[in-house]
């Protein structure tokens, strides 16, 4: 029986990509010409050490991304970035075009991915967006390009081009999210105070959740008494900042027990807890099985 996509190591995922009209440049960077989101992929929360440049050529589907809801639609793009936990929801026959490129690969053209793509995991930004018609152009052309120059005999600087037109895909992709970015900032109150304090919040979440599970911890940082933050998160989200915390510390707990092959005394280790017991409590408190049942299924 296949696998599911995120059952796969980074490795099996590159040989799955040319049974798809796809290709594999030094293991670093691979591209599918189009894949169909199947049932079963990425049913749960999963995290992937590869950025992904997406793009929707047919249908749709329903993707969370660390605990964000969003549709993808056809002709438009979604970015992810190994900071995030990725689930999708559902699929309405969506057919995708992937560019996949490892963090060493982004360095050897000279971006820094922490730089470029890290601010998309802010609350205040979105990870996806619908393209203009001479953007999909554009894109196309990258596409068939790439082809093309892949197929070039060795020893005609193959891989000198294919790095500059990723390079020039990437900054692309960059230039589409800023312009989103900026239409959303000019539509925004400036005076929304709780929706600044939230983002902030969710920022220190994304980064300390595995260590830091008190409210306390995020309103010292943010310069607040706990009760004073999480009335501002209740009144902005309809979450109380505890809520939050539970939730992602949930969503790493589930990604770890599925994809990481740790036990569960390393996965409580690495999210801090005091012991086993205590975190098996924890989890089935707030998913109604255990640690071991959720990772059987």
């Amino acid at each position: 029986m296949l696998k599911t996509l995120e059952h796969f190591t980074v490795k099996e995922l590159i040989e799955l990509t040319k049974k798809f009209n796809g290709f594999l440049f030094d293991e670093e960077l691979f591209i599918t010409r189009e894949l169909e989101i199947q049932k079963g992929y990425f049913q749960y929360p999963s995290r992937l050490d590869v950025y992904f440049l997406i793009l929707c050529v047919k249908g749709s589907f329903n993707v969370s991304v660390n605990l964000r809801d969003f549709t993808i639609e056809k002709d438009m793009a979604m970015v992810y970035t190994p900071e995030c936990i990725l689930q999708i929801n559902e699929s309405n026959g969506a057919v995708i075009r992937t560019v996949a490129i490892t963090e060493s690969f982004l360095q050897s053209i000279h971006i820094d991915p922490k730089m470029i793509f890290s601010p998309l995991v802010n609350v205040q930004e979105t990870p996806c967006w619908e393209l203009t018609k001479n953007e999909l152009k554009i894109i196309d052309n990258y596409m068939h390009l790439i082809r093309s120059i892949y197929i070039l005999p060795e020893g005609t600087y193959k891989s000198e081009m294919i790095r500059g037109v990723i390079s020039s895909v990437v900054f692309l992709f960059v230039h589409i999210w800023k312009r989103e970015s900026n239409a959303v900032k000019e539509i925004q109150d400036p005076r929304d105070r709780s929706a600044r304090h939230f983002s902030h919040f969710m920022e220190l979440l994304q980064k300390h959740h595995n260590k830091e599970h008190h409210v306390a911890f995020y309103a010292d940082r943010m310069c607040m008494t706990p009760k004073y933050l999480s009335s501002l998160i209740k009144e902005h989200s309809g979450r109380s900042a505890a809520e939050w915390i539970d939730q992602y510390l949930i969503l790493e707990a589930k990604s770890l027990l599925k994809y990481s092959g740790k036990s569960v005394k390393e996965i409580t280790d690495e999210l801090n807890f005091s012991d086993s017991s205590f975190f098996c409590k924890y989890f089935k408190k707030n998913t109604g099985i255990t640690p071991t049942e959720y990772k059987k299924m």
